[in-house]
């Protein structure tokens, strides 16, 4: 069940920046700027949903994968956020002007695919390290020591 809504927030925040990214390209008649910034404010919720259903998929994920697995796919998952990282600088440099300004030149930059993934890798990779790193929960304990005494 978890993997599914993981997937249906996946898919519904992919396609929130695909529209982000083309209504910063409409120029509305009789007016200055673009539709981007209505674009966002209504992207945001979802985006952080995405984000946190990410995290708690890969926190809960990691639990079924043996050691061999879990180191695996933290390095994976490393060497995916460095592949990332090196494709956004690279875009990030081909821009000319301010960074932080969202325009139409820089919205290339913050919503297309090398960013979304990014995002969503790192929050994986958190989620996964958080996954191996939690204290066992108080229900789990007891029901260990009754595997273990049977």
């Amino acid at each position: 069940m978890i993997r599914l809504s993981w997937l249906i927030s996946l898919a519904i925040s992919f396609f929130g920046f695909l529209i982000v990214n083309q209504l910063f390209n409409v120029q509305p008649k009789g007016a200055t700027g673009n539709l981007g910034f209505i674009g966002v404010i209504f992207l945001f919720p979802f985006l952080c949903l995405s984000l946190l259903t990410t995290f708690r998929y890969f926190a809960t994920a990691i639990g079924t994968v043996t050691s061999v697995g879990k180191i695996m796919g933290i390095f994976g998952g490393i060497v995916l956020i460095g592949i990332l990282l090196y494709l956004f600088i690279d875009m990030k440099n081909s821009i000319k002007g301010p960074i932080f300004a969202l325009n139409q030149e820089t919205s290339r930059l913050y919503f297309d695919l090398y960013t979304f993934g990014l995002i969503h890798a790192i929050s994986g990779v958190l989620g996964a390290l958080y996954g191996i790193a939690r204290p066992i929960s108080l229900e789990q304990a007891k029901e260990n020591n009754q595997n273990d005494v049977e």
